[in-house]
């Protein structure tokens, strides 16, 4: 072959590819498939990185980090779940009324006929293919608008929607939320008021009391609770919020509560301030670092107390863990033992007391200080059930003999036909209705004979 065949061969072959490479961008092209009644854009949430918006002199971005979105503007915050769907999701559902070819414009100055060559209205979608779409006129109604993308001449109308959307402030796209946190991460909550501090944890079992003392939580109680904070909203936003971090909040705190999640990251922070002459509440937020403007109701849900959230319940017992109970009353002792055959008692009877137990709510709490358990004949009492476990021989954990799992000191009834009793081992005494006593197995029912195996 010539060389001049050769060379006419290569410039044939690559014209084609050029010429492919061409087509193949245009059929791929973004402007090829935007079309009336087509959607304007076409991406992915979750491929979105950031979305940048600019409104004139006013510019913002929300931003994704590790799974959360924030807001960046004159502070830095977290973004509005809300605001941030409406966003994502008025873009998707934006439709293509009409589309004005770039071969209809012949040049700039026809383009600016719409509005969109110096647009100062702009949005851009970090991850999708389009660049930043610009915002030009409106029809005559307001209700549509011209829009095309940087550096295209081709011109679409679409609905004003998205347009509406962001002319918003940038305060609208901040989370409106008094308490932002996952209550499925939360491990640790510490609430203070004034010079007293109320802690609960939660493991496998549920929610618990630490502080001022150890005692069964309501879990109920605690989750609603949880639930009706994290429904207040924020009424305003202060100039106070900074970027700078705060050693402490400015005013002198009301009320303080923090969760603590698992990961060991900075915990969520709300400290109430203390009314204002006018009435109104402040709040200020970490890890935000902001200062904003709360609801009334604020104030109620802070005053929660140990009362509200702890387990009223007398006593929860694995009857797996117990080998024997003894009840000794006065100077009579009773032990039901456990036996490869069964208890040594009718079995309907112990789960009738342990149901009991269970079921049995307290009415008030006592602190057992050696008076008081003077006072309610608990220090000598004439009634006490015993449930332990037997060891049959030594172990690196425990030596062979009894072991308590739980003791019940009762009293005798009170005036109001209330009874005493303390558990061994806590700091109170518990008033409980009469009803318990009912349910303590009687002798007829110790002499039963063991159930078969």
């Amino acid at each position: 072959m010539s060389r001049l065949a050769t060379l006419l061969l290569l410039l044939f072959a690559t014209g084609l590819i050029v010429l492919v490479a061409t087509t193949q961008r245009w059929r791929l092209s973004t402007e090829r498939r935007i079309q009336p009644g087509s959607a304007l854009f076409q991406f992915t949430p979750e491929d979105i990185s950031a979305i940048q918006i600019k409104n004139g002199d006013q510019s913002f971005r929300l931003e994704r980090i590790s799974e959360k979105w924030f807001i960046r503007s004159t502070t830095t915050d977290v973004a509005s779940p809300e605001a941030l769907g409406a966003l994502i999701g008025t873009a998707l559902d934006t439709a293509v009324l009409d589309r004005i070819d770039a071969s209809e414009i012949r040049d700039e100055k026809n383009l600016s006929r719409y509005g969109v060559l110096k647009s100062s209205l702009q949005l851009d979608f970090k991850g999708d293919r389009p660049a930043s779409l610009l915002f030009g006129k409106t029809t005559p109604d307001g209700s549509r608008v011209y829009v095309s993308f940087e550096g295209s001449k081709t011109v679409y109308l679409i609905p004003n929607d998205l347009a509406r959307l962001i002319t918003l402030t940038p305060d609208t796209f901040r989370d409106r939320r008094l308490a932002v946190i996952d209550p499925e991460q939360t491990r640790r909550i510490v609430i203070r008021k004034d010079h007293t501090t109320l802690e609960l944890s939660r493991d496998a079992r549920g929610w618990r009391i630490t502080k001022p003392l150890v005692a069964d939580a309501d879990n109920e109680a605690v989750d609603k609770w949880i639930k009706q904070l994290r429904r207040l909203t924020l009424e305003s936003f202060e100039s106070r919020s900074t970027n700078t971090p705060s050693p402490s909040p400015p005013l002198e705190p009301s009320s303080r509560i923090q969760f603590f999640t698992e990961d060991g990251e900075k915990p969520v922070t709300i400290t109430l301030e203390k009314p204002a002459a006018d009435g109104s509440l402040t709040a200020h937020l970490e890890p935000r670092n902001i200062t904003c403007r709360v609801p009334a109701a604020t104030a109620e849900i802070f005053s929660i107390d140990l009362e509200k959230l702890r387990d009223r319940t007398l006593a929860r017992l694995n009857i797996d863990m117990v080998d024997l109970i003894r009840i000794q009353q006065n100077t009579t002792t009773r032990d039901i033992t456990r036996t490869p055959q069964g208890w040594t008692a009718d079995p309907a009877a112990i789960q009738g007391f342990l149901q009991a137990l269970a079921d049995c709510k307290v009415t008030t709490y006592k602190p057992a200080t050696s008076a008081e358990l003077d006072t309610y004949g608990l220090s000598t009492p004439t009634l006490r059930v015993a449930f332990l476990a037997v060891l049959s021989e030594n172990t690196p954990e425990a030596r062979a003999g009894e072991h308590p799992v739980l003791v019940l000191d009762i009293g005798p009834p009170l005036p109001d036909g209330n009874i005493p009793i303390h558990t061994q081992g806590t700091p109170e005494i518990a008033i409980v209705p009469p009803a318990l006593l009912d349910a303590l197995p009687r002798q007829a029912e110790l002499s039963a004979e063991p159930e078969s195996p």
